[in-house]
């Protein structure tokens, strides 16, 4: 039975919410699919769990690994697969009821090299739901749906639309002739994945399928750690600048524009910490130093660059 889609879970000490996450994957109505599941190291029951759901179901498999961060693992993982499409899911999350074979069929029919899809906000303190711009695709126009684009007809788009690695399923096939990997930093793993994925993809299409419950405002998660270690938006963007070479202008300053206020939404979590200081003022060096060719002499005008510069 050939595989339809792998999903491959990067997994650091995630015994709370390990049992949710893969019920809901193995529960889909999707039958022909794999369940890949990298232990990144974890100090805790996460890696007796992986191993006792791989001696239950057969689709499931367990590969260790050393800490090295969750895009060494997604890495590991893809290298693994045998797949046609890849979902890429985290530990603390949930999948919704029957979205993978939705998710295939459209993917499978179009032809397609990346699909996007959306997901939900659940807040682990309130217990509320909701539905975000970029992770709910609201800005993507009604008449895209369902229809294969391309990255340079749409470019103005893609700024404007979520970058998480589980916010779709990719072709495991064009990652390979391509050479696409997650970086190796030790957060922001997910910004030159999708710009490389969306840039290089000849086929992109966009569902209304909502395929994860997406665990916000958690203590010790990847949030906290992207302040603790905020230089890695820093090389991050240096990634997507050399991804943008050779784009037309009108598209390098439309992703990098988008890169930069990412980062300036990071610095304002950042302000409410300690840590304020110390990466304002990483911040604004980096922003002194760094190519403004993209934007000429009208650097000054962005948002990004006042808001950064303002102190």
């Amino acid at each position: 039975m050939s595989v339809r889609i792998s999903v491959i879970i990067p997994v650091y000490n995630a015994q709370t919410y390990l049992h949710a996450c893969l019920d809901s994957v193995l529960s889909q109505d999707l039958c022909e699919l794999e369940l890949i599941c990298v232990d990144d190291g974890s100090s805790d029951q996460s890696l007796e769990i992986l191993e006792e759901y791989a001696k239950r179901d057969g689709r499931v498999s367990v590969i260790r690994q050393q800490n090295c961060g969750a895009g060494a693992a997604r890495n590991n993982g893809i290298a693994h697969a045998a797949g046609e499409y890849i979902f890429f899911m985290d530990a603390d999350d949930m999948m919704l009821t029957g979205v993978l074979g939705k998710l295939w069929r459209q993917a499978h029919r179009q032809r397609l090299d990346v699909l996007r899809c959306r997901a939900l906000d659940y807040d682990n303190v309130s217990g509320k739901t909701t539905t975000s711009l970029h992770n709910y695709l609201k800005r993507v126009p009604p008449f895209l749906y369902g229809v294969p684009i391309d990255y340079k007809t749409f470019f103005w788009l893609f700024p404007k639309i979520g970058v998480a690695p589980w916010g779709g399923i990719v072709r495991r096939q064009f990652l390979l002739d391509n050479h696409i990997e997650f970086n190796r930093l030790k957060c922001v793993n997910d910004r030159s994945f999708f710009w490389e994925t969306v840039i290089k993809a000849r086929r992109i299409g966009f569902s209304r399928v909502c395929a994860i419950s997406y665990r916000m405002n958690m203590p010790g998660s990847l949030i906290s750690s992207r302040i603790r270690n905020f230089d890695c938006h820093f090389a991050s963007y240096e990634l997507v600048e050399q991804l943008c070479r050779g784009l037309p202008d009108h598209c390098r300053r439309s992703i990098l524009n988008g890169e930069l206020l990412d980062m300036t939404n990071w610095l304002r979590e950042a302000k409410r910490t300690p840590l304020s200081g110390k990466i304002c003022s990483e911040t604004l060096s980096f922003v002194k130093e760094m190519d403004k060719s993209p934007w000429n002499d009208h650097v000054k005008n962005q948002r990004w660059y006042r808001q950064i510069t303002a102190g």
